[in-house]
C-alpha cells in the first residue's frame, strides 16, 4: 500500500480510533456501514456532501438486490402464506436492453419481485438512518485528504468544511465507497481494466413545457438518444445521450451547456423550464481486477464504472456491501481469518467483469453510426438461450449459490421464513430434527429446526448472512 500524495501533519487535531472507516457516503457506502454496525463493529463514514444527492441518478433496482435487501427488512419479503400458497411461482416483468424493450426479468414468487422503482435518493437515506441507529458514526460535511499506513492500521486525515478543523482517524481498515476517481482507489493498489468513453450525456432534472416536444421513453435521433420520463406533478428526468465522440474535459455541466446538448441530439430546442440537478455520464467502462490491497477495500464505483443503464451499477454495488460488510466484521472479531477479504475481491470482481463487459455492448449498441452490431446481438436476444442468460446478467441473479426465500415450520408449529431469520445478518442453519448435524456451521450460527416450504435438493443447509449457500448436505 502506498502513502496519498499528502502526508498526514504533526499538527494537534482531534483523534479518533475506530474499527472502519467507510470513504464515502452515497447509497453503497452508507449500506457499507449499516451492515458492519449490524455486527457490531465500531465504524465512522465520511461523506463530503452535507445532504443527500438528489441528482437524477439510478431508480431501477433489480431482482437479486431487492431480495437482499427484503433480507435486512429495507423493504417487505414475502409472508408464509404467500410462498406456502406459490412456492413454484415465477413472476416476470417487461424491460430493456440496449434501449429495445427486448427482455422478460422473471424471479421466483417467493422473492420481492423480478424488478422496483425506488430512487437511488431514498435508498441512501434509508442506509444512512439504519446505520445511524446502530451506532455508526456518520460525518457528512468531512473530506477525507490523506491516507497512510500505519502499524497494524491506517491513519487518515478528514478536513470539516463548516468549522476548518481537521480530525485524524485511526482505522483497523478502510473501505472506499468514494466513486471512481476516489482517494482510496488512488491509495492503494488496485489495478484495472479500462473501457475508453465513446460517447458523452448528461441529465437533468427538467419540465417539458410543450408535450410531445421530447419524446416519452426512450427515443433514437441521428445524433443519439434521448430518455424521458414524463412526470405529470413537475420535473421529470430527461437525459440527452450524444454519441458524436468523447468529452475531452468533463467539467461540471452548466444548464446552459445542457440545454445545448439536449437540442444537438433532438435536432431542435424544447421548451424546457425548472431545470436542476444536472449530471454528466459517459460510458466509460472499468472494473478494478483486485479490491483489497493489505486494509484497503474498495465496493460500488470505487470498484467499477460503467454506463449507467439499468441501474446496474447501483445494483452491483449494494451486492458487494452486502458481500462485504459480513466478512470484515468477521475479520475484525477474531472469527475468520483476513483471507475471507480476498474472497470477496474475488467473488465481485468477477461479477463487475460480467457486468461492466454487458454496459459495454450495450453502449455500442446505440451508437447510430453502427446499426449493424445492434442488429445482431437483437437477433441473438431472440434465441431463448441467450435473451435468458442476459435477463440473469441485469437482474443479477446469475450469481451462483443464492438461497431463495422459504418457510421454516418449527416442532412446535412456529412459522418463520429465511428473510426473517437472516435480519440480524447472522448465518443461518436450518436442519430437519435436532438429532442431524448442521454443517460446518460457525459457532454463532443461528440454528432451527424444522421443515421447509417449498422442499428443497438438500437436507441441511448453513446460509451466509448475505443469503447465499455457505454449506449442505
Amino acid at each position: 500500500m502506498t502513502t496519498a500524495n499528502h502526508p498526514l501533519t504533526n499538527t494537534p487535531q482531534a483523534s479518533v480510533d475506530t474499527d472502519v472507516l467507510v470513504v464515502g457516503g452515497g447509497p453503497v457506502g452508507m449500506l457499507v456501514a449499516a451492515e458492519l454496525a449490524l455486527q457490531g463493529a465500531e465504524v465512522v463514514l465520511a461523506e463530503t456532501r452535507t445532504e443527500p444527492d438528489e441528482r437524477p441518478r439510478a431508480g431501477t433496482v433489480h431482482a437479486r438486490a431487492l431480495s437482499l435487501l427484503a433480507r435486512r427488512g429495507y423493504l417487505p419479503s414475502r409472508t408464509p402464506e404467500e410462498i406456502a400458497h406459490d412456492p413454484h411461482g415465477i413472476v416476470r416483468t417487461r424491460f430493456q436492453f440496449a434501449a429495445e424493450p427486448v427482455l422478460t426479468i422473471s424471479a421466483p414468487s417467493v422473492e420481492p419481485a423480478p424488478i422496483a422503482g425506488i430512487p437511488q435518493a431514498r435508498l441512501e437515506v434509508a442506509f444512512e438512518d439504519r446505520a445511524a441507529a446502530l451506532g455508526a458514526r456518520i460525518l457528512r460535511g468531512h473530506t477525507v485528504t490523506a491516507l497512510s499506513a500505519g502499524p497494524g492500521a491506517v491513519l487518515a486525515e478528514v478536513a470539516e468544511h463548516s468549522g476548518g478543523r481537521s480530525l485524524r482517524i485511526r482505522a483497523r481498515y478502510v473501505v472506499g465507497a468514494d466513486g471512481a476517481r476516489g482517494l482510496v482507489a488512488r491509495t492503494g493498489d488496485f489495478p484495472a481494466t479500462t473501457f475508453p468513453a465513446t460517447m458523452n450525456a448528461i441529465a437533468a432534472l427538467a419540465v417539458a413545457e410543450r408535450p410531445g416536444e421530447i419524446p416519452p421513453g426512450w427515443h433514437a435521433t441521428p445524433t443519439g438518444w434521448t430518455m424521458h420520463n414524463p412526470n405529470p406533478f413537475g420535473a421529470a428526468r430527461i437525459i440527452a445521450m450524444d454519441f458524436s465522440g468523447p468529452l475531452g474535459r468533463r467539467p461540471e455541466p452548466t444548464e446552459a451547456e445542457y440545454r445545448r446538448r439536449l437540442a444537438h441530439v433532438l435536432g431542435a430546442e424544447p421548451a424546457l423550464g425548472a431545470v436542476t440537478h444536472t449530471t454528466r455520464f459517459s460510458d466509460h467502462g472499468r472494473f478494478r481486477t483486485r479490491l483489497r490491497d493489505g486494509r484497503l477495500l474498495l465496493a460500488g464505483d470505487a470498484a467499477h464504472s460503467h454506463y449507467p443503464l439499468g441501474g446496474q451499477g447501483l445494483n452491483t454495488g449494494m451486492q458487494d456491501a452486502f458481500a462485504l460488510g459480513w466478512r470484515l466484521a468477521a475479520v475484525l472479531a477474531g472469527r475468520a481469518d483476513p483471507g475471507v477479504l480476498d474472497d470477496y475481491s474475488r467473488e465481485r470482481v468477477a461479477v463487475a467483469a460480467a457486468v461492466v463487459g454487458n454496459t459495454v455492448l450495450q453502449s455500442r449498441m446505440m451508437n447510430p453510426r453502427d446499426p449493424d452490431l445492434r442488429d445482431a446481438v437483437l437477433a441473438m436476444l431472440a434465441v431463448p438461450a441467450v435473451h435468458d442468460a442476459v435477463a440473469e446478467l441485469i437482474s443479477g441473479q446469475f450469481q451462483p449459490g443464492f438461497q431463495h426465500d422459504l418457510v421454516v415450520t418449527g416442532p412446535d408449529g412456529t412459522v418463520t421464513t429465511l428473510a426473517g431469520l437472516l435480519r440480524a445478518g447472522r448465518f443461518v442453519a436450518i436442519r430437519p430434527d435436532e438429532h442431524t448435524p448442521v454443517p460446518d456451521a460457525p459457532a454463532d450460527a443461528l440454528v432451527v429446526t424444522g421443515k421447509v416450504t417449498p422442499d428443497q435438493v438438500w437436507t441441511t443447509a448453513v446460509i451466509r448472512p448475505d443469503g447465499y449457500l455457505a454449506a449442505t448436505r
